[in-house]
């Protein structure tokens, strides 16, 4: 038994060192597995799609419908694994490691407890969460609603893990894990919905499936003790308290996607009134695509956002400084390159998705809306995650929400009125827009400051309490 636990003790999956001085390969080391294997994610998400356009344009729609309903469920989980990566981060690079196996314990129990809640309001209140579907849509949706929901505290667990094993250094794994269940995932794809005959359900059965085949590894993973962080079931009542921190840090990221959610059903709505399932569905093809060029960034910033929590744990200003450059230069590199492509190849990737020329032309306008302004994303997403390691939840809440949330519903609440589906595309656009140039604007105040501090000797870190320094 030593000597197997010795073997799989390998390099390869052991964390990284969050401290080496070679800044630039480390980035890379974390960012690079982290961005591949939310790529996978994407490109999961978008096969998907494909297998379910094989079935029907309704069933497209149908997923759309249902896809906000679990944004808002997964936001909570996205909130408690950014929270908690980042306190585990801080702990770390403080050589608190107890702390941080406790810290890590506590969430992942917290997180499994509000998926099973989740799941449970859902079976009762399957009709009034589907309720902005039309009735031909409305059957399809909740039915696959009902099934997806037994995943929901899967989700969690796995939400929690991804995040706590970047947090530790160790994106590698992380990406190996998401690669192992996203791979199996479309392999079932089309063995459920066309082999067993199971349409759209298929897609949520072969979703449970290998979730599970992911929470096993992970569990292999922390059982043998190959990474840093120790989770355990010997957690006590009294460390609860820990969540009050992690739930500070974390909510700008479950208020963000709380807000991307619901801006997802009411551009839907906004749609489905101009075109029907053709304007939600050819919607739901450009957000799809979107997330595919969103996710590599985000995925980079995740490793990132593990140098910089435990940098500024340490005290460690001018590495701050650097490790946020770097990423500004890689993820601006990465959005840019997506989003001029996607604009100049627009109603092409929309034609991979589905063969409605209505769809695909109303997909192609969308895309492009969307798309031109991701240039800036790379930009937003440093400064989420230089004010989350900064524990500066206010300032990172007034980016996050600006996108999907304070700018983007009073342009749908005008626009469209006025200029109809027209409309809808300009507050997509402006929305982002405005965004991308807010970030420029308070990152440079961000640098600016970073650096003033870095000429000053090391010291205990305090939070910043201004939005842009």
């Amino acid at each position: 038994m030593n000597d197997m636990s010795g073997s799989l003790r390998k390099p390869s999956l052991a964390p990284e060192d969050l401290a080496s001085p070679q800044l630039f390969r480390l980035l890379l080391r974390l960012g690079l597995p982290a961005m591949f294997g939310l790529s996978i994610n994407a490109a999961h998400h978008t096969i998907n799609m494909v297998f379910v356009g094989m079935i029907g344009e309704d069933q497209i729609a149908a997923i759309m419908i249902v896809l906000p309903i679990l944004m808002l469920v997964a936001a909570f989980g996205e909130g408690i694994g950014v929270g908690v990566a980042t306190e585990v981060g801080r702990a770390l690079g403080a050589g608190k490691r107890s702390r941080a196996s406790t810290l890590a314990s506590v969430s992942l129990a917290a997180g499994v407890a509000f998926g099973a809640a989740s799941a449970v309001v859902i079976v009762v209140f399957p009709s009034f969460l589907v309720f902005g579907a039309t009735p031909a849509l409305e059957p399809l949706a909740q039915h696959y609603l009902l099934i997806i929901a037994v995943s929901i505290p899967l989700t969690m667990a796995q939400i929690i893990l991804d995040f706590l094993a970047i947090a530790e250094g160790n994106a590698r794994f992380s990406m190996w894990t998401l690669v192992a269940c996203f791979a199996l995932n479309m392999i079932l794809d089309p063995i459920m919905i066309f082999g067993f005959g199971l349409g759209l359900q298929g897609v949520a059965i072969a979703t449970i499936l290998s979730q599970l085949v992911a929470l096993s590894i992970y569990g292999a993973y922390h059982a043998r003790r190959l990474g840093t962080i120790r989770p355990t079931f010997g957690w006590r009542f009294g460390d609860l308290r820990h969540l009050k921190p992690i739930l500070a840090v974390g909510a700008p990221t479950t208020l963000t996607s709380l807000a991307t959610a619901g801006a997802i059903a009411a551009m839907l709505s906004v749609a489905g009134t101009f075109h029907g399932e053709d304007g939600i569905a050819g919607v739901g093809i450009a957000l799809r695509l979107l997330a595919v060029g969103a996710l590599p960034v985000i995925g980079i910033s995740l490793g990132a956002q593990s140098i910089l929590s435990f940098a500024w744990g340490r005290g460690d200003i001018s590495r701050v400084l650097s490790a946020t450059r770097i990423l500004t230069a890689v993820t601006s590199a990465v959005g840019g390159v997506y989003g001029l492509t996607a604009v100049i190849f627009s109603e092409h990737l929309a034609s991979f998705l589905t063969d409605n020329a209505s769809v695909v032309s109303i997909a192609g306008q969308v895309i492009i809306a969307t798309h031109l302004p991701f240039l800036l994303f790379g930009v937003r997403q440093t400064l989420l995650v230089l004010f989350q390691a900064q524990g500066r939840p206010k300032a990172a809440l007034a980016v996050g929400l600006a996108q999907n949330g304070y700018l983007l519903f009073p342009l749908l609440a005008l626009l469209p009125p006025f200029f109809g589906f027209s409309g809808l595309l300009w507050a997509m656009f402006l929305a982002s827009a405005l965004t991308g140039l807010l970030s420029c604007f308070c990152l440079a105040r961000s640098l600016g400051a970073l650096r003033q501090r870095a000429a000053e000797p090391l010291t205990a870190i305090r939070s910043h309490p201004r939005f842009c320094p």
